[in-house]
């Protein structure tokens, strides 16, 4: 049997998923079918003279049968509802069912007890006898030992135990009976820990009363023979400040992953923005006669001057600080080819490593119709840059929602409130 299921779960792994889905579907068609059969089953019952009949559950409460009715031959099958009310009994009937719920109430009360002779834990005073209707309430004649629902005082209980007298008011209907018995209810049964623990409190508030007027209580050395030595608790405070730093430097260290993914979002923004710029600067050159090398270095140089400027609180662009170190690396010995290409590489942007690879092409191959491509690339770029505004400008919108919520949020209860409370019940 185990090798036969050993062989059924490898080939079932080895599967494919959708001989795996069909074997799963059809063993959920045969648990439906099974259950259905087992829940549509049953016969309508019949009594002697051939009438159909429910059967009619003990006790007050309503139960609902689902039941399929056909009127006529030609009828159709319809689902309804049938309500059955409870079974009533006669006031013979009753007057037996309370004796002998009087019995029952001894046994079912009980709870983790034994006996009613020894009562050590709560009893479960319950309210109603299951099955029968009948309602119980509950009376005793020492509050302080048993109360209504059952739970023991267990303050003062002696171990001679105390006899108590509990009344049980049963109801059924407009008939109702009362029976009595007698708990007899003990201290609960402790264990050798807790014995050693109830003595050791014993001795606690003995000297208590015995130092209320000095300045210092005087703590036991000895319980049960067993030395005790005393010290104070432990303090919490200091593993809250552990939870504490271990929670900010978690949140800390968050902050600090989101504050850079949110940089890195932002100079990618940037440098989209600043890509179709770049383009049309590039093809202006080009096309007004500069070589590729000196078309750069004026993009680059006049980037560099408007740094200079501080007056003019020019931030920092990737895109540009990235042509500078590529004037620079041209200037200290590399090809113009591998410069460019390194360029599109540190920008890490494919529209980048795509100009970068365009101008590489060119040097290579010769400037012909370069200027026809950087003219593509910037009505590309300059298509993109606008769905990029149309981006930004949608989440921008999606940002606000949030205040114009909160700011309704206010002016709701700015009317609401002083016209809920003008009115007068």
């Amino acid at each position: 049997m185990k090798r036969i299921k050993i062989i059924i779960g490898k080939y079932f792994k080895d599967s494919p998923s959708f001989i795996k889905a069909g074997i799963l579907a059809a063993a959920a068609v045969i648990c439906a079918a099974a259950l259905y059969v087992s829940d549509n089953s049953g016969t309508v019952k019949k009594n002697e003279k051939g009438e159909t009949v429910l059967k009619r559950e003990e006790g007050e409460e309503q139960t609902i049968h689902e039941m399929q009715v056909k009127i006529g031959e030609s009828g159709e099958n319809r689902e309804i509802e049938i309500p059955v009310s409870g079974k009533k009994y006669d006031t013979e009937e009753i007057r037996e069912l309370f004796k002998d719920a009087g019995k029952e109430l001894e046994t079912l009360i009980l709870g983790e007890n034994q006996s009613l002779d020894e009562v050590r834990y709560d009893l479960d005073l319950i309210h109603e006898i299951p099955g029968t209707g009948i309602q119980a309430e509950w009376e005793t004649d020492n509050y302080d030992v048993i109360d209504i629902q059952g739970k023991i005082g267990r303050d003062g209980l002696p171990d001679s135990g105390v006899r108590v007298r509990l009344t049980a008011r049963l109801s059924y209907g407009e008939e109702q009976a009362a029976h009595e018995f007698y708990v007899c209810v003990f201290p609960p049964l402790l264990s050798e820990d807790e014995q050693m623990m109830k003595n050791l409190m014993e001795k606690v508030s003995l000297s208590d009363e015995k130092t209320k007027t000095e300045d210092y209580i005087v703590l036991p050395d000895s319980v049960d023979g067993k030395t005790v030595r005393w010290k104070y608790g432990t303090e919490k405070r200091a593993f809250a400040v552990l939870v504490l730093g271990m929670g900010a430097s978690c949140m800390l260290v968050v902050s600090s992953s989101q504050r850079k993914k949110e940089e890195e979002k932002k100079i990618i923004r940037q440098m989209k923005i600043d890509y179709p710029q770049i383009i049309n600067k590039f093809n202006l050159y080009i096309r007004a006669g500069m070589t590729i090398r000196r078309a750069w270095f004026c993009i680059a140089q006049d980037y560099e001057k408007k740094q200079g400027m501080k007056d003019k609180g020019i931030c920092r662009r990737k895109a540009y600080e990235e042509m500078i170190s590529t004037m620079n690396q041209i200037r200290g010995g590399i090809t113009e080819g591998e410069a460019y290409e390194n360029y599109g590489a540190r920008c890490n942007m494919s529209i980048y490593r795509k100009f970068g690879s365009l101008l590489s092409q060119n040097l290579r191959k010769g400037s012909k119709g370069l200027t026809e491509l950087l003219g593509r690339e910037a009505e590309e770029a300059f298509e993109e840059r606008k769905n990029l505004a149309k981006k930004l400008g949608e989440e921008a919108g999606t940002k606000l929602v949030i205040p114009l919520f909160l700011m309704l949020i206010v002016v709701f209860v700015i009317v609401i409130v002083p016209a809920f409370f003008s009115i007068s019940i």
